[in-house]
């Protein structure tokens, strides 16, 4: 454990109930839980990632006169920790970390243990000591407790690229996303396997959905077989996931006899009852917030299921539409699937097959075979007991440096929430190595007509994976996520790895202009995050397709193929046109949702049509008025004019609001950018018992988090104050076009700080060919502005104040005043 850097408490609180009002903590303080007090609440002050770790200084009554058992609990806002479930569990997708946010140990000794799987993301943890009964140990003393970091160590005052204001609020804002950056980007190798092999018993399974063979999508009507051995509590199985996995699928548990001896105090049965199996249509056997679960039945087994003992599972599904499953070649059960409810949803028998275990149960497996029920033809078959079968199921070391959606939710790489994050990247980690790994990531999974996957898992290898991406879903996120790729070469003029994936892009963006549709002009996307509900040709789709052929022309100028910068330009030229025509409604003064629904308008649609270029700018003026007026909802502002603004359940998502924030300051709307900033992400700073130190990803009117428990708290793509305070508070930006690359040429702008109201502003940002910093604060009773920048040589830049425009060319050093 000592080989890993730490992630260590801040504060502590020991009652008989959690506490939010914790005491400073020192580590190697240690603390005490007994019968009086068995609860202790730990903040780590900030969100947190890592393998949990416990050191055990003391056991009362001495070390082996009992076992003492523990409930650890994490999450990322402190409410969760009084749930059963604190804010879990996550069985969205096996994300090579805990899928359960509780997590119960025996404790038969002192000294130091660690859970064997990764916590992916929490600032709050709880310890209780459980009641087991006559002869429970009195006591439990720890001194030592943490995680054994997954991800970089950081300080968001002390990155490699910095803000910091005379605001103290806004620096707490920038930090939101450097924050949800450094713990969401995770290096190769660092987030370990989830399944250890063993040669003779096969898989070994811990808390964690079933994982699934990479290859089954088109699998239907089969035989599933297994062998188990129960080590604690039961084991989880799944058959007929659909691509994916993001539609109910049906869910089977085996329970074991649940000995006393090997069972949990806090082990629900009730909800699992010994020597039963459980089947679910959802995506587990509780509901969580946006993943639904119909307990379709609990059906007993005839003898006991014996822990330590291998059990032969089998699962049949019929052309009938019936499911049948035996154990130890006795029936369980045969049931006609139209017979229950299942929440509305159809029940397909079509889809892959895994096998996994629900929270805080242990089993092995081997010998997975899986026939066709018909006809008994072999569709797959191994023994589990070779490393080979982990990248089969998405279960192997990330063998990827990648940027996830976020680290405890989703761990996923997200194609276009992707657009944010390298932003923030390249603005506070600096971590330009993972950026570039999760291009290359995506990239991996294109398929022929040039599309990539949009929600990668790390597991499984890029190009098998895809399939588990839901290629095709949600179109504009192509769209996003090529962006991303211009961000990226916008900070590192990174001209080596676009010489190489040149020929991969231009396919996505051949792509791009198969969508271009030859009667209206404008992109036609079957699937549209950003249009929320619109159907195409949509305003957001061809707005955001101009943005990127616009980038792409600078990309490809950037390595003199100045046939593709024409073409891209020229596309980009008859999309505006097009938008022009079809899509501004002069009368309203809005660029309409969509071309059929002209009266409708979005926060994409006007975000991206500034970004763009696409609008001038008094449409700029005209079209952010009515979104004021007409789309401002509590801290922020809901996504179009269709979303109900009386629901108090209603999402305000800092992602859309982030492309938001960036189109106002470049629109020059800068005291709307402001109250907008401190509004939407004050809300997270500002509550100690909500605030993770990062962004989060929707945020209700009233400043709550949007999704309950289930809402992540370090979230990259709500983190665009991150860039935007640099960019344009302090004022640093890249000089427009491929001389601007790397910062080889750069602009200081403090106008939009100055009309913030700040008095003083300093950022750094790293560069190609070293740091390059600029400080400016205001003197002579504010009539005067003093400016200094610190610039790698090689690198050139415009000073631009008002009427005042200076060059930097030369030095290292820039040090001047400037009238206001």
């Amino acid at each position: 454990m000592a080989s890993r850097p730490e992630f260590l408490p801040r504060g502590l609180s020991v009652s008989e109930t959690i506490s939010s009002k914790v005491n400073p903590f020192q580590d190697g303080s240690g603390f005490t839980l007994n019968s009086t007090a068995p609860l202790a609440t730990l903040d780590y002050g900030t969100e947190v990632a890592g393998i949990p770790f416990f050191s055990v200084s003391a056991i009362e009554p001495p070390e082996n006169h009992h076992d003492v058992q523990i409930e650890v609990r994490y999450s990322e806002a402190y409410s969760p920790l009084a749930h059963p479930l604190a804010d879990g569990p996550y069985i969205f997708s096996v994300s090579l970390a805990n899928g359960f946010r509780v997590e119960t140990f025996n404790v038969s000794s002192i000294g130091s243990f660690a859970s064997p799987l990764v916590q992916g993301g929490q600032r709050w943890q709880s310890i209780r000591l459980l009641s087991t009964g006559e002869g429970s140990p009195a006591s439990i003393s720890f001194d030592r407790v943490g995680f054994q970091a997954t991800v970089d160590l950081y300080d968001v005052g002390d990155m490699p690229a910095t803000f910091q204001c005379d605001d103290e609020e806004l620096n707490a804002i920038w930090g939101l996303g450097a924050a949800a950056a450094a713990t969401a980007c995770v290096e190769k190798g660092t987030q370990p396997a989830v399944w250890d092999v063993d040669p003779v018993m096969g898989v070994l399974l811990r808390s964690q959905k079933p994982a699934v063979w990479d290859n089954g999508y088109a699998l239907a009507n089969y035989t599933m077989e297994f062998d188990a051995s129960i080590e604690r509590g039961g084991v989880w199985w799944t058959v007929a996931m659909p691509n994916g996995g993001y539609e109910p699928y049906l869910q089977l548990r085996l329970v074991g006899e649940l000995p006393e001896t090997s069972t949990f105090a806090n082990v629900n049965k009730t909800l699992a009852p010994p020597n039963s199996i459980l089947v679910s249509h959802g995506y587990d056997f509780v509901n969580q917030t946006t993943l639904p679960s119909n307990l379709i039945g609990t059906f007993p087994v005839s003898t006991p299921v014996a822990e330590k003992s291998w059990h032969r599972i089998k699962t049949v599904l019929a052309p009938t539409g019936h499911l049948a499953v035996s154990l130890d070649g006795q029936e369980v059960f045969q049931i006609s699937m139209s017979d229950y409810y299942t929440g509305g949803s159809t029940v397909s028998f079509t889809g892959s097959f895994g096998v996994g275990a629900w929270q805080d149960e242990v089993a092995y497996v081997r010998n997975l075979a899986v026939t066709d029920t018909a006809n008994g033809s072999t569709l797959y078959a191994h023994s589990l007991n070779t490393e080979d079968v982990l990248a089969q199921f998405g279960t192997q070391r990330n063998i990827e440096s990648v940027c996830l959606d976020g680290p405890k939710r989703d761990r996923l790489v997200w194609l276009g929430d992707f657009y944010h994050t390298a932003r923030v990247v390249g603005l506070s980690t600096s971590r330009f190595d993972l950026a570039r790994g999760t291009l290359e990531i995506m990239l991996g999974t294109q398929n022929e007509y040039g599309v990539l996957a949009i929600n990668t898992p790390m597991g499984y290898e890029p190009k098998t994976s895809a399939p588990l991406g839901s290629v095709g879903g949600l179109e504009d996120y192509q769209l996003l996520g090529a962006s991303s790729m211009y961000s990226y070469i916008r900070s590192t003029d990174d001209r080596e790895f676009l010489r190489a994936t040149w020929p991969k892009w231009q396919k996505q963006l051949g792509w791009l202009e198969s969508r271009i549709n030859d009667t209206d002009g404008l992109v036609h996307l079957s699937s549209e995050f950003l249009a929320t509900g619109a159907t195409a040709p949509t305003s957001s789709g061809s707005c955001a397709a101009v943005q990127v052929l616009r980038e792409f022309a600078e990309l490809a100028e950037a390595i003199e193929d100045g046939a593709a910068a024409s073409r891209y330009t020229t596309l980009a030229d008859g999309l505006v046109k097009a938008v022009q025509e079809r899509l501004w409604n002069e009368k309203l003064g809005i660029f309409s949702a969509a071309v059929n629904d002209r009266g409708n308008f979005s926060v994409p649609a006007t975000a991206f049509c500034i970004t763009s270029g696409v609008a001038s700018a008094e449409q700029a003026n005209r079209s952010i008025a009515i979104l004021q007026s007409q789309l401002a909802l509590g801290v922020g502002y809901k996504d179009d004019t269709n979303v109900d603004a009386d629901d108090p359940e209603t999402k305000i998502s800092t992602n859309t609001n982030g492309f938001l924030l960036d189109a106002l300051f470049r629109a020059g709307k800068y005291s709307t950018g402001h109250e907008l900033m401190r509004s939407l992400w004050g809300a997270m700073v500002h509550n100690p018992e909500t605030s993770s130190g990062a962004s989060w990803e929707y945020i209700l009117p009233d400043g709550r988090p949007g999704l309950d428990r289930f809402t992540s708290l370090a979230h990259p793509w709500g983190g665009a104050p991150t860039y935007v305070l640099t960019e344009w508070a302090a004022g640093l930006q890249p000089a427009p076009g491929p001389a601007g690359f790397g910062y080889r040429n750069w602009v200081a702008s403090p106008e939009a700080g100055l009309a913030m109201g700040l008095k003083h502003a300093v950022c750094r940002v790293q560069t190609p060919l070293g740091p390059l910093t600029i400080r400016w604060e205001t003197a002579e009773g504010d009539a005067e502005l003093r400016v200094v920048v610190e610039a790698p040589v090689g690198t050139s830049g415009t000073f631009v104040l008002g009427a005042t425009k200076r060059g930097l060319v030369g030095k290292d050093r820039y040090d001047f005043n400037v009238p206001i």
